[in-house]
């Protein structure tokens, strides 16, 4: 064979050699394949979305032709697009009135496009038949989807044709084993004897060494001194191991698809298997889907271009979220205004001046854009009311005119009869109204609220939970040192000193020696000791707050029973949930930072790495908020203990009885331990868990989290 024939792929050979001999290529193709056909094909106009065209119903669920719906043909159109060079061929069958009523894919190892002769670049398309007719079929009719040539337009180039070495090597390495197991194991071996030897001998001799597995073990005895020469190639377990490995790596980097996208993720930790998913669906699959979209087009009618619609894939929708966070920190800031941050979210606009203006964060103060919301908005009179005339803005009002005061002026009444106008409230207008409403309310529920000595009234202090309260307060604090910390990393992501001496460095002059080939210094980015010192600082005064909080609706106020809540049983409760705390928000620095490595090493830029780590603030909050309820019942129920000892002193008698709310919500095994009792410090038996007390850190997650159970204390004080 030519190094051309051999370097030559034709979809015959690409799907008997490739397709269906090597298991690489199939779940590469598969995957690309299967996972294009899976999204809803729709046309879009501008930004209305088009799903009821006849071309949406071909290629969605409806019957693309006699033998496949449309998502069997997708599949089938994806697969010849990466296995066949000349591309894949769709012949349209139109109505009448030029809507699409069928679409048939052309045998693409039997079809090829017809050069025209001058300007006319393509005459027709040519197929040839199983009986050997050459059918010519009108260009007008094919739709033609290829991974365009970079030297020749009337072909495409596949995977293949760059692994296509890779891919006979992994066959051949996986043969060479199997005809090496066939023999017994044995390599090539040449056998000599000592002195002279007839054919019949040697053919005797020769028999002695059965071939194939069922002569595995076989002792034979021969006379004579005989060696051995072993003719295989040492070592000999490299010749399959390392081959093959070398081969996969390769094959998938010219599909493009992660080996945890085809299902294995073993050796792959969470963030790295995340990390393979998410380069497939924003490198691997664009352009592929780009291909089979676009050829469509003229299908539609101008201005309508067809796409997939990946909003229901899982890895993308993390991206729209990040967004959505940051949008939502520039509406608050001031940056943005809410019809902004609407049209991120893919809401409809409400178009209000105050969904149209900006709040800046002192105060809330709204910033018209257009000039007649300055009147909606109540920064401005409306026109005719309180400009002065023409002329007569530098002109000092006369005595008794505008800007003095006139007691006669004041005591007439109204030109209507009614009462003397009053003055707007400030700011003027219906926002001024409002506002003087709303303060109205405000004084007067503060005014309920207040005793005479204007303190809160105790009854309103005792009607907070301190459970629900703590949990607020973790959720919150937890938050906000998340919050910190993630865009502390992103904003270092950036920073100069870090990309110093790495590729992310732009060189500013010629000679420029700060760029470099280092990778980024992770370490230097992310610190999840730091992280855990911070988080275990931030949160320990909010625990010890809340179980002070708790102990003192039991009775047991500061310099009461003070010790048994500070030290103690409670006090080591508080440290081991804020430890716990911790140690959650130190993980997830060490996957921020497994997830930058990642992308450095994947040729990824700043601001993907940047969009990375922002990314990962939304699962973060997420967890924050989850957590927060198993910490401050842990914190509650341990400082009720300790507040309980206390109460009941040395000779006393404590005990708790678990309790549910008793509705729909409550999990099996947490009705069974409804109404149990314990002697304080005793273990629950719930399911097959030991539990301290309800949501307790110590136990089973499935039976911790989202857990709303709590315990009634029975306190007999010693005599």
């Amino acid at each position: 064979m030519s190094d051309a024939a051999r370097r030559a792929w034709p979809v015959e050979r690409a799907v008997a050699e490739g397709y269906e001999r090597t298991v690489w290529v199939f779940k590469s193709v598969d995957a690309i394949a299967s996972h294009a056909a899976r999204l809803d094909f729709q046309l879009r106009d501008g930004d209305d979305v088009i799903t009821d065209h006849p071309l949406c119903d071909l290629l969605n669920d409806g019957k693309a032709n006699p033998l496949e719906n449309g998502r069997q043909f997708r599949e089938r159109l994806s697969a010849q697009i990466l296995l066949s060079p000349p591309g894949a061929f769709v012949e349209v069958t139109s109505s009448n009135a030029g809507t699409p009523m069928r679409l048939d894919l052309l045998p693409p190892g039997r079809t090829r496009p017809v050069p025209g002769k001058g300007a006319d670049l393509l005459s027709h398309f040519e197929v040839i038949a199983p009986d050997g007719r050459h059918i010519g079929i009108d260009p007008e009719r094919v739709r033609w989807f290829r991974k365009p040539h970079p030297l020749d337009p009337f072909r495409g180039i596949t995977p293949l044709e760059a692994a296509g070495l890779s891919v006979d090597l992994d066959y051949l390495a996986r043969l060479y084993n199997v005809v090496f197991l066939r023999s017994d194991g044995r390599p090539a071996t040449v056998v000599s004897v000592e002195g002279k030897l007839s054919q019949p001998e040697a053919d005797r001799i020769e028999s002695r060494f059965g071939r194939g597995p069922m002569e595995a073990g076989k002792v034979s005895v021969i006379n004579g001194k005989v060696h051995v020469a072993d003719l295989g190639a040492n070592p000999r377990d490299m010749a399959y191991g390392e081959l093959s490995g070398r081969s996969k790596e390769e094959v998938l980097a010219a599909f493009g698809v992660g080996e945890s996208v085809l299902g294995n993720a073993s050796g792959r930790t969470y963030d790295n298997a995340d990390a393979e998913l998410y380069n497939f669906w924003t490198i691997t699959m664009p352009p592929h889907m780009s291909i089979v979209t676009a050829g469509f087009d003229t299908d539609s009618d101008d201005g309508i271009v067809g796409e997939l619609d990946t909003a229901t894939v899982e890895v993308l929708r993390r991206v729209a979220a990040a967004r959505r966070a940051e949008m939502r920190e520039e509406v608050a800031a001031g940056l943005a205004s809410l019809d902004e941050y609407r049209k991120i979210a893919e809401y409809d606009e409400v178009d209000l001046p105050h969904t149209r203006a900006f709040y800046i964060a002192q105060g809330k103060t709204p910033i018209p854009t257009r000039e007649e919301d300055a009147v909606a908005l109540g920064l401005a009179a409306p026109e005719g009311e309180g400009a002065p005339p023409a002329g007569t803005e530098d002109v000092p009002p006369a005595e008794g005119e505008a800007g003095q005061e006139d007691p006669a002026a004041a005591e007439q009444p109204a030109a209507d009869g009614g009462q003397a106008a009053t003055p707007p409230a400030e700011g003027g207008g219906e926002t001024g109204d409002a506002l003087s409403r709303l303060q109205s309310l405000l004084d007067a529920e503060t005014k309920d609220l207040l005793d005479p000595a204007g303190e809160i009234a105790p009854e309103e202090q005792e009607g907070v939970d301190p459970r629900d309260r703590l949990e607020e307060d973790l959720r919150e604090a937890l938050a906000v040192v998340v919050r910190r910390l993630v865009k502390r990393t992103a904003a270092r992501v950036d920073s100069p000193k870090v990309r110093k001496g790495t590729r992310h460095w732009q060189p500013e002059y010629p000679a420029d020696t700060r760029a470099g080939a280092a990778p980024l210094d992770v370490a230097r980015i992310v610190d999840p000791a730091q992280w855990e010192e911070e988080t275990g600082a931030a949160l320990s005064g909010v625990a010890a707050g809340g179980a002070a909080a708790a102990a003192a609706a039991l009775g047991v106020q500061a310099g009461v029973g003070f010790a048994a809540v500070g030290t103690g049983a409670s006090a080591a409760a508080v440290a081991d949930v804020v430890t716990w705390l911790a140690g959650g928000v130190a993980q997830a620095a060490r996957s921020i930072a497994a997830r930058i490595a990642d992308v450095d090493a994947t040729n990824g830029d700043i601001v993907s790495i940047t969009a990375q780590v922002n990314g990962m603030l939304p699962g973060l909050e997420a967890w924050a908020s989850r957590t927060a309820v198993a910490a401050a019942a842990s914190i509650v129920h341990a400082a009720e203990l300790a507040a309980a000892l206390e109460i009941a002193g040395p000779s006393g008698l404590v005990t708790a009885t678990w309790t549910t709310r008793q509705d729909g919500g409550v999990r099996p095994t947490h009705v069974e331990a409804h109404g149990q009792t314990q002697p304080a410090g005793g273990l629950f038996r719930v399911g097959e868990a030991r539990l301290r007390w309800p949501c307790d850190i110590e136990g089973p997650p499935e039976e911790v989290f989202g857990c709303r159970c709590r315990l009634r204390w029975m306190i007999v004080p010693g005599r």
